[in-house]
């Protein structure tokens, strides 16, 4: 079984990834629910319209934080793949060299 990793194309998709999450956070989706409950005082939709915008900004954050941390694990996974890459050649070029080859 072969596989084959591609570092540059990891940390492509890290930095996505991190750009999406930054992006995300910046949505504010809490606001346009807190107005239901600032328009209907009193009622039941003004606890429960306060509670989705809590819920929604709760999700929105966690989901940024989520997407920005799988960028950097991509771009630590690309580090540890060239890392590996590199080592491994200059293990075949010492050994190379030592059998003349």
């Amino acid at each position: 079984m072969d596989y084959t990793v591609n570092p540059d194309a990891l940390r492509k998709a890290g930095t996505s990834a991190k750009s999406a999450g930054e992006q995300a956070g910046q949505v504010k989706l809490g606001p346009p629910a807190e107005d239901i409950a600032e328009a209907m005082p009193g009622g039941k939709s003004e606890g429960a319209s306060k509670q989705v915008a809590q819920s929604w900004d709760k999700a929105i954050k966690s989901w940024s934080q989520a997407a920005a941390q799988h960028g950097e694990s991509l771009n630590a996974s690309a580090d540890g793949y060239q890392q590996s890459d590199e080592s491994s050649a200059a293990d075949i070029d010492r050994a190379g060299a030592q059998t003349g080859r």
